[in-house]
């Protein structure tokens, strides 16, 4: 057999081989929306004094989402958290971004980020008062105490779990200070939980404890 015809046999098999089974047999048709879009830095410049920037990609399959997200500007040493938010309708977003006069911040909230949408809609309460059912769903994507070349690489995927047409899903990166290295259960805390008492006390912040802080962020629309 001719040696060019077996070397693309080989490189037919090998391309079909890295495709997942799964997507390969997506109902007999390929239907994925990746969407890409820029870091938008949050407070990292007020707190860690630099300005957070990348750029990232959120994948929707058949089977799930997949993300990517490179990040430039960390501060060695330090520990962050990126984490996945979902919004399942803007159009109910509460449209206030949050700054000092009207909140807790100690900054105010970049303005536009997600359109309507913001810090806010992680505490939505209920025609009683109560945060029972908020807009924003989060929960942790990844993790990492940055190293001295000040960028990273994080990715993540949910399976089984298909956006919404017409939501939005971020990738949202907290800072979370020095890495401590010498209390692993505070280090725990620093690359696993947000470290936001609001978020609920005491498994996701301590009050009086370091905070985690909103760095920057991602945001797709589906």
């Amino acid at each position: 057999m001719n040696p060019c015809r077996v070397c693309l046999c080989l490189m037919v098999v090998t391309v079909v081989s890295m495709v997942p089974e799964r997507a390969a047999h997506a109902s007999g048709s390929w239907f994925w929306n990746c969407q890409r879009a820029e870091v938008t830095s949050f407070w990292e410049e007020q707190i860690a004094g630099t300005e957070l920037s990348g750029r990232g990609s959120i994948c929707s399959t058949p089977y799930g989402v997949w993300s990517s997200l490179a990040v430039r500007g960390l501060t060695p040493g330090n520990a962050y958290t990126v984490w996945w938010v979902y919004v399942d309708q803007p159009q109910h977003c509460a449209a206030t971004p949050l700054t000092p006069e009207n909140s807790s911040v100690p900054f105010p909230e970049p303005v536009g980020y997600a359109g309507p949408c913001g810090i806010a809609d992680f505490f939505t309460p209920d025609e009683s008062g109560v945060f029972l059912n908020p807009l924003a769903v989060f929960g942790r994507m990844d993790s990492v105490v940055a190293h001295s070349s000040r960028r990273t690489f994080f990715r993540d995927d949910v399976r089984d779990f298909v956006p919404a047409p017409g939501s939005q899903l971020w990738l949202f990166v907290f800072g979370h200070g020095p890495a401590d290295t010498t209390d692993k259960r505070q280090l725990a805390r620093q690359l696993l939980t947000p470290e936001d008492p609001g978020s609920g006390a005491p498994h996701l912040g301590i009050e009086g404890r370091p905070f985690g802080y909103p760095a920057a962020v991602l945001v797709t629309e589906y």
